[in-house]
């Protein structure tokens, strides 16, 4: 589509550039202007009457303006800004629609030539002395010699509205972002003073009940009738419980406080040197291992070890009953398309109605008695998932075993395999 003549070099709404071309293409009267102070400014009474009804529906004030200054025709809705009607602004000064403070500015963007264009914000001088800030786009035309601007005025003040309620809600978030930071900066050394109180101060009478309860043994064991000696041994037994307790959930508060180091880690060698130390530590069980090799994960390896080991170890123990266990390491697809690791044995498993509650702290679906441990490692498990951006979940059956699964956030985890030349590639 080729541009008509003396098309306004940026961009200029479609309807006064067809009330221009209305004028030109004598489909309306054209202004008349004479000398100085005498201009004379004819009705566009026989306009195209779609033309004319074009500028009464916008929604932006629009005039055209003579070379000297005077208002040739305006639509209503500038009619309306000014607190005037249309008919009432033809033959007015133009900068009268303006505040005195932005003559200056207004007078600069009237002056363009024909087939320039100029933008900038004015005040509108409203109704019963209010002002109304616009944004002005003037666009200069030859009409048959003469120099004639289109003026197009969009009205600002909701977008300033706008623009106020933004500043004062984000305001507002910046203090409860301050707020909750110092909400957690308070939580954190509240948190801090509790660790310390359950390291230090819960440690002393632990260690005094299991003291003296040891010494009542060794000491006055033979005084004591068979009731009264298992009386002792249920107070070293509970003391060394709470203890264990005690630790774990120091161990879980600095998973949840640990800043994450993330590097590159073989997730196979982690778990192959795990196996390698438990075997070490129980050499008659028979339990096999299979590994998957070069599993590679981004983490932190501190933590991540970890959790491997809450895995592993989790598996070396239900398995315990076996005379011939399994303890499987690999990787598969998740549901949402991921790559996760998981640890399977063909152990003691669990009920899978209770499923959501194994990951929870001092949660244990079997007997203590059957299965020693503080109900602290799997809760452990999902904190560091957590913390690297994934997720945790566990299948079972009661008598068949446990799968535990994870992911360790999106691009977190590869495997790796070798191509047919011998190099290795990353696999998502």
């Amino acid at each position: 589509m080729r541009r008509p003549r003396n098309w306004p070099k940026c961009g200029q709404s479609r309807e006064t550039h067809e009330t221009i071309e209305a004028i030109r293409g004598r489909a309306a009267d054209p202004p008349v202007t004479g000398p100085p102070g005498q201009e004379q400014v004819y009705a566009l009474a026989s306009a195209n009457r779609a033309d004319r009804l074009i500028l009464e529906a916008m929604d932006e004030g629009a005039a055209t303006v003579s070379p000297r200054g005077v208002i040739l025709s305006a639509n209503p809705r500038l009619g309306s800004m000014t607190g005037r009607t249309a008919e009432e602004l033809v033959g007015a000064a133009a900068h009268d629609l303006v505040s005195d403070a932005h003559h200056g500015t207004f007078t600069r963007l009237l002056d363009v030539g024909a087939g320039d264009c100029a933008r900038g914000e004015v005040e509108l001088t409203g109704p019963d002395g209010t002002t109304i800030p616009v944004q002005l786009a003037v666009s200069g035309f030859d009409l048959d010699g003469t120099l004639t601007r289109c003026l197009v005025l969009s009205d600002l003040t909701a977008q300033r509205h706008a623009g106020a309620e933004v500043r004062t809600l984000h305001a507002e978030l910046e203090a409860c972002v301050a707020q909750r930071t110092a909400d957690l900066g308070r939580a954190n050394e509240n948190f801090e003073a509790f660790t310390y109180s359950v390291s230090h101060d819960l440690r002393a009478p632990l260690r005094g009940l299991s003291g003296f309860s040891e010494a009542l043994l060794e000491d006055y064991g033979e005084s004591l009738d068979e009731t009264g000696r298992s009386y002792a041994r249920g107070i070293q037994v509970a003391s060394e419980r709470m203890a264990a307790l005690i630790d774990g959930l120091l161990r879980l508060a600095q998973v949840s406080r640990a800043g994450l180091n993330l590097k590159p880690v073989n997730i196979s060698a982690e778990v192959t040197a795990i196996a390698d130390r438990l075997r070490s530590r129980e050499p008659d069980r028979r339990v096999h291992f299979s590994i998957q090799d070069d599993v590679w994960a981004t983490a932190d390896s501190t933590v991540i070890r970890i959790l491997l080991q809450n895995l592993i170890e989790n598996a070396w123990k239900f398995t315990a009953r076996r005379d011939d266990a399994t303890i499987e390491f690999a990787t598969a697809a998740a549901d949402d398309g991921a790559v996760c690791c998981y640890v399977r044995d063909d152990g003691a498993g669990f009920d899978p109605a209770y499923a959501g509650k194994l990951f929870q702290p001092f949660r244990r679906l079997h007997a203590a008695g059957d299965f020693p441990g503080a109900g602290i490692g799997l809760a452990s498990v999902k904190r560091i998932v957590e913390c690297h951006g994934g997720r945790a979940w566990a299948e079972g059956t009661v008598g068949e075993g446990a799968t535990f699964y994870f992911t360790l956030g999106a691009g977190n985890l590869q495997e790796k395999r070798a191509d047919p030349a011998g190099s290795e590639q990353a696999r998502p």
